[in-house]
C-alpha cells in the first residue's frame, strides 16, 4: 500500500480519522488544511491564563468515538460531563432517565394551562430515548473484535440486534419535524419551544425527543476538546503521514488524479478523500477529461449539493470572570442548557427573522435592534465551564465561561455587508451579559476580566464552512447526502472517480461521531479498492 497516494483535504475530525487509518496501512497519506492548525471546528486555545473550547462543548461517544480511538492505539484521559437543563428559576441534572419525572414537573409548573399535554411529551422523550439507548449500547462493531467472544454474541449481541432493528424501523416513523410531531401533542407554542428551541429547525423528533438519553453519553478529554484532534494527528505522523497547513486548493483535476493549491503546486493522488466543504469541492471541481456519463452524475450531484444550504450556525460568546467555580457549580455546573424566559421564540426565529433578511436594505436599523433584544432574551443558551470538569483550564480562584445560541447566518452577513459587524458581536455580548447577570448568575458582569465573541461569519472565515454551518447540512430542505442509518456505509462515496467524501457533509445528521465514522468509511473503501 506504501505506493498509493491518498491526499486528504481537511484536517478536521474526518480527515484525520481517515489519516490515521489509512497511514496505519502504509498509504502514502498527505493531509493538506487551509488553516495553520489540525481539528477543523474542534480546537482549544488559551486567552489571558483560560482555555476555551470551539465547536463542540463536550464530545458524544455514540458508541463509536472511544472506539476509535481505542482501535487506532490511541489512550486519552477522559472526564465526566455532567449536563444540567435550566428554565427560569428551575434547575436539574440530567444523570439519569429518572431526571425525566424531575423534567414533567417542571413543564407543569411552568405551563399549568398545559399540564396535561406535558406526559404526552416525556412519554415520548422516554420512548425515543429508549431506542437511542439501543444504539449506544454496545461499542460500534466495526470497531470491536468479537470473532473470540461466542457466549456474548449468541447471548448479547444477537439480541440486541434484533431490537436494534426494530429501533431504526421507529426512527424510520418518527422522521418528520420535531415541530410538527410536537404539534400533534401540544397546541401550547411555548412549550413546544422550550423542549425544542435548542435543537435546529426541522431536526427529526426522533433524533431531538430521543436526545434526553444523549446527555448522558458526554465526555470531556482532560486539556480540553482540541486534546482529540491532536492525539490523532500524532498517530498519522508516528505511522509515517505528512501534514502540510495554510494550503488552500484551487482544483481538483480527477482525469489527471490531480489537485492544485492557490500557490500553483500540484499534487498528484491514487485516491482523494475530500474532509472540507463539500460546495467548495464541488465549485473548484474540473471534471473535463472524463467520459460524458460520468460528467452527468457528477453534474446532477453537484447540483444537488450547491443547492443546499448548510444548517444554523451559532453565536459564542467567550468570558473570563472574576469569580470562582464553586459559583458556577452550583448554578447549573460544567454544562448547561438555560433558558431564562417561558415564552419561548414562537415566531421570532420564524417568520420575523425571514422578514428581516428579506427586507432588511428596506428596514431601520431600529428594527433590526429591537428583534436582536427579543431573540437574546426569549432563546436558549448552551453554557460551558471548562474548568469545573479540568481545574487547570482557568487561572486559581477565577472562571472562564463560554454561553452560545443558535444564530442564522444570512442575518449576520446582512449585517456585516451593512458594515456594523464589530457592533452587532457588542450588541450581543451586552444583551447576553445583561440576562445572565440579571438571572442565573446575579450579578457577575460585574467581575468579568475580559469578553469577545465569534459570529456564523467568523466560522464560515475560519473553517470555510457553508453558512458557518456546525453540523451540515440543513433539516429545513431534503438534504443532498445520506440520511438514514443503515445507508451510513455508503456516505464515504461521490460520483467522482477516486474521490471520497468525508466528516460532518457526508451524512445527515452529523456531529464529531459520524464525522469521524465517515472518515473510517472513507479510509475503508480505499483500502477496499486498493485490495482488488
Amino acid at each position: 500500500m506504501k505506493n498509493k497516494k491518498v491526499i486528504i483535504v481537511g484536517a478536521g475530525m474526518a480527515g484525520l480519522t481517515a489519516a490515521s487509518y489509512l497511514a496505519r496501512e502504509n498509504f502514502d497519506v498527505l493531509l493538506l488544511e487551509k488553516n495553520d492548525r489540525i481539528g477543523g471546528l474542534v480546537s482549544t486555545f488559551e486567552h489571558k491564563g483560560f482555555s476555551f473550547d470551539t465547536g463542540p462543548r463536550a464530545f458524544i461517544n455514540s458508541g463509536m468515538v472511544k472506539p476509535i480511538l481505542k482501535d487506532l492505539g490511541i489512550n486519552g484521559e477522559f472526564l465526566g460531563n455532567r449536563v444540567s437543563i435550566g428554565i427560569k428559576d428551575h434547575l436539574f441534572s440530567v444523570d439519569s432517565m429518572d431526571a425525566l419525572d424531575e423534567y414533567e414537573r417542571i413543564l407543569r409548573d411552568l405551563y399549568p394551562e398545559s399540564a396535561a399535554d406535558v406526559p404526552k411529551i416525556t412519554d415520548a422523550i422516554r420512548k425515543l430515548s429508549d431506542y437511542t439507548k439501543t444504539l449506544y449500547q454496545f461499542d460500534n462493531p466495526n470497531f470491536v473484535d468479537l470473532t473470540g467472544d461466542i457466549k456474548f454474541i449468541l447471548t448479547e449481541l444477537l439480541p440486541w440486534t434484533v431490537k436494534l432493528l426494530v429501533a431504526l424501523n421507529k426512527f424510520n416513523k418518527f422522521g418528520m419535524p420535531m415541530e410538527d410531531y410536537l404539534a400533534t401533542l401540544t397546541g401550547n407554542q411555548a412549550l413546544t419551544d422550550i423542549v425544542l428551541q435548542h435543537f435546529f429547525k426541522k431536526t427529526p423528533a426522533y433524533f431531538a425527543l430521543g436526545y434526553f438519553h444523549v446527555y448522558m453519553d458526554y465526555f470531556y478529554p482532560k486539556d480540553g476538546t482540541g486534546v482529540l484532534p491532536r492525539l490523532l494527528h500524532e498517530k498519522v505522523l508516528a505511522h509515517g503521514g505528512e501534514t502540510r497547513f495554510n494550503t488552500h486548493i484551487a482544483a481538483v483535476i480527477p482525469a489527471e488524479h490531480r489537485v492544485t493549491d492557490s500557490d500553483g503546486n500540484s499534487y498528484a493522488y491514487d485516491h482523494l478523500v475530500w474532509a472540507g466543504d463539500l460546495k467548495t469541492l464541488y465549485r473548484m471541481l474540473d471534471s473535463s477529461g472524463l467520459e460524458a456519463e460520468k460528467q452527468d452524475a457528477i453534474k446532477s450531484e453537484s447540483d444537488r449539493i450547491l443547492a443546499a444550504r448548510g444548517a444554523e450556525s451559532s453565536f459564542n460568546m467567550f468570558i473570563g470572570v472574576d469569580r470562582p467555580l464553586s459559583f458556577f457549580k452550583e448554578r447549573g455546573g460544567e454544562h448547561l442548557f438555560y433558558t431564562e424566559s417561558r415564552e419561548g421564540l414562537g415566531e421570532t426565529h420564524r417568520t420575523e427573522l425571514q422578514n428581516l433578511i428579506g427586507n432588511f436594505d428596506n428596514l431601520p436599523k431600529s428594527a433590526i435592534l429591537k428583534w436582536l433584544d427579543k431573540f437574546c432574551r426569549l432563546n436558549t443558551y448552551e453554557i460551558s465551564v471548562p474548568a469545573l470538569r479540568d481545574p487547570s483550564l482557568a487561572p486559581d480562584g477565577q472562571s472562564g465561561v463560554m454561553i452560545s445560541c443558535l444564530f442564522d447566518y444570512d442575518l449576520v452577513e446582512k449585517i456585516n455587508a451593512a458594515g456594523w459587524h464589530d457592533e452587532f458581536k457588542q450588541i450581543m455580548e451586552n444583551h447576553i451579559l445583561k440576562l445572565f447577570s440579571g438571572s442565573i448568575y446575579a450579578g457577575f458582569e460585574e467581575d468579568i476580566l475580559f469578553r469577545f465573541s465569534s459570529t456564523p461569519l467568523t466560522i464560515h472565515n475560519a473553517t470555510g464552512s457553508s453558512e458557518g454551518a456546525i453540523t451540515g447540512w440543513s433539516f429545513e430542505t431534503d438534504p443532498p447526502v445520506e440520511y438514514k442509518l443503515k445507508n451510513i456505509p455508503r456516505s464515504a462515496r461521490t460520483s467522482i472517480p477516486g474521490v471520497y467524501k468525508a466528516g460532518m457533509w457526508a451524512y445527515v445528521p452529523a456531529g464529531v461521531p459520524i464525522a469521524m465514522l465517515t472518515g473510517w468509511h472513507a479510509s475503508q473503501e480505499i483500502i477496499k479498492r486498493s485490495a482488488k
